[in-house]
């Protein structure tokens, strides 16, 4: 079950890869939301036995502690505000909203 939710939370983290920051300091920015879509679309994908629902809640859990990390690493924005964590990523902040949207 531990292997289990490790991968989801790995998971999880390479989506986030794919996001853009202002997207992904939203995620970070609603954990709460986030926990609980996690959770229910684990729990659904996962239904029919109790070891299936534990590797769901398992796998849930990993993934609220990796974005409970990911808020300390690099912040959050929380009214349009960002507030920074460990790193610094204001600037690739500033450069998506001066990009060109295509």
């Amino acid at each position: 079950m531990l292997e289990t939710g490790f991968v989801v939370a790995l998971g999880l983290l390479v989506s986030m890869a794919k996001l853009s920051w202002r997207k992904r300091l939203w995620m970070t920015s609603n954990a709460l939301a986030m926990d609980v879509i996690v959770f229910v679309l684990l729990t659904l994908l996962h239904w029919g036995s109790f070891a299936g629902v534990m590797a769901a809640t398992t796998g849930a859990l990993f993934c609220s502690l990796s974005l409970s990390l990911y808020k300390w690493l690099f912040g959050h924005i929380k009214d349009n505000r960002y507030f920074k964590g460990v790193f610094d990523v204001s600037d690739k902040l500033i450069a998506e909203l001066r990009a060109p949207r295509s």
